[in-house]
This record gives structure tokens, sequence and C-alpha cells, in this order.
């Protein structure tokens, strides 16, 4: 499919997703490509770990494929795709055994980089303030940093729009103080 000019891209949507739910895998790849990092982000940040992250985004990719048809449109894909990320992690997280060891997480490889220690000191700042966060604040914000509306965000967690507004701001408050502090 070609792409046409910046203001096609709902229309670009539409017609993956018409072409995805005919069993279009390729529409369907496409769909995902622009969902899958902001959905794997959601997914690390509610779990704490990439292996945990990993198995949500996996049930999260199978779960758009098979809602596919569910699928109404009345968001884009990726804010729903967003909504079934934030649902998988939540479940991986109430079915980890309590105090379990992650094994895959000890067994992966570091990765190179020029400044790796800076990333991680970085990385692990704002994975102690995010953790500092009312869980209703940090599933807010990370909905929201992940590229959900105010209005989608209300939707997804069923709450009133205002709340959500309120919510997003005190904890980017607080996340920005946590981090002064560091």
């Amino acid at each position: 499919m070609t792409r046409g000019a910046p203001g096609d891209a709902a229309e670009d949507e539409s017609l993956l997703l018409a072409a995805a739910r005919t069993g279009d895998e390729a529409a369907f790849a496409a769909l995902w490509a622009a969902a899958r990092r902001p959905a794997f982000g959601v997914c690390y940040h509610l779990t704490g770990n990439r292996a945990d992250a990993l198995d949500a985004l996996q049930e999260t990719h199978l779960a758009a494929w098979r809602g596919l048809a569910a699928f109404q449109g009345r968001a884009p894909f990726r804010a729903w795709v967003l909504v079934i990320a934030r649902n998988a992690a939540q479940a991986v997280v109430r079915h980890r055994p309590p105090g379990g060891v992650c094994l895959a997480e000890l067994a992966e490889e570091p990765v190179a980089a020029g400044s790796f220690e800076d990333a991680v000191a970085r990385l692990a700042d704002l994975r102690r303030a995010l953790a500092t966060l009312p869980a209703s604040q940090r599933e807010a914000l990370l909905l929201w940093a992940g590229g959900l509306t105010y209005e989608q965000v209300a939707v997804a967690l069923e709450v009133p729009l205002n709340t959500v507004r309120a919510w997003i701001h005190r904890a980017r408050r607080r996340l920005q103080a946590a981090l002064a502090g560091n």
C-alpha cells in the first residue's frame, strides 16, 4: 500500500483495518508496527521487567488479532492496542507468583552502548519514581505517554475526564520532583 499525504493517516488505517479483517496478515503487521513500541512501554512499566512485559506484549498482539472483528474504530487502532496492553500487563502481574524470581530476566545479555551506565541509571531513577506513584496515576500517565488522549485514557480507565487530567498532572509533578531530587 502506498502512503498518501500526511492527512491520509486515518484513511490509510481504515484501509489496513479492512484488509486485516479479511485475514490479510501483512495489513495487520503494518497496523501492529505502529502500535508495538508504545504497547511494550505500557507493558514494561506496569510489569516492571522485560520478560513479563514481553509476555504481556505477546498476549496483546494475539488479543488484537483475535479481536479485530470487534474493533469498532471509535478510537485509533494504537489507542485500542494500548488499552489491551494495559489489561494484559495487569493480568501478568496478577498471575505472577509471590516473591518469584524471573529467570528469563537474569539470563538476558547486556546491551552494549556508549553511555550504557548513564542510560541504566536514568532508567533506574525513572522506574523508582514511577513506583512511588499511586497505581491510578501511574496507569493514566503511561497510557497518556503512550499516545492516548485524555479522553481515551478516561474511557480506558472508566473514570471522568477531569479525574484523568488531575491524575496525569499530579503524576507529572511527582515524577519531576522525584527526578530532580536524584
